[in-house]
């Protein structure tokens, strides 16, 4: 009860002619065909439908502001990923791995970023219906640490690339 038609459609669909022990075998390897995306969207739909329920609504302004922050903060992860991967394209090293320790970090850091970012929303969000105080963000501590600890690696794999060759 209460669920909406697009989960029980989704559930229906995953069940579907599912019957007996060979069956379960046979939902699991479908798994991967397109049923674990359903289940996911399934479950992010009630997730957020709970969110909305929750308190009271906020101020639009707030809602909104904290949508832009979101955004933001998902920019810089894709400006972290997609420097990671010109890292990985484009950067001249004598031995090749060298440039991986470079590109990956950044793309790790880019992926981390954009989930804590939504993470973050809905934290802001809970918070602002229940008209709690909001919580400060962990996000640019890690962000400016692992930035510099990037920029300092890559200082020192350029200074040794150079003096090695």
């Amino acid at each position: 009860m209460g669920e909406s038609r697009a989960e029980t459609d989704a559930e229906r669909s995953s069940n579907a002619g599912a019957t007996g022990p060979k069956a379960a075998g046979h939902d699991e390897a479908a798994a991967g065909e397109g049923r674990v995306p359903r289940r996911w969207l399934a479950f992010s739909a009630r997730r957020e439908r709970r969110l909305e329920e929750t308190g009271s609504d906020p101020d639009p302004r707030f809602t909104f502001a904290n949508e832009r922050t979101f955004l933001a903060w998902n920019r810089t992860a894709l400006a972290l990923i997609a420097a990671g991967l010109a890292a990985a394209q484009f950067l001249k090293f004598n031995l090749h791995g060298l440039r991986l320790i470079i590109a990956v970090p950044l793309i790790v850091l880019g992926a981390a970023l954009a989930l804590a970012s939504y993470l973050h929303w809905e934290d802001s969000e809970r918070a602002m219906r229940l008209r709690q105080p909001l919580r400060y963000s962990w996000m640019p501590r890690v962000l400016t640490g692992g930035i510099a600890v990037i920029a300092v690696c890559g200082g020192i794999l350029a200074v040794v690339d150079r003096l090695a060759h």
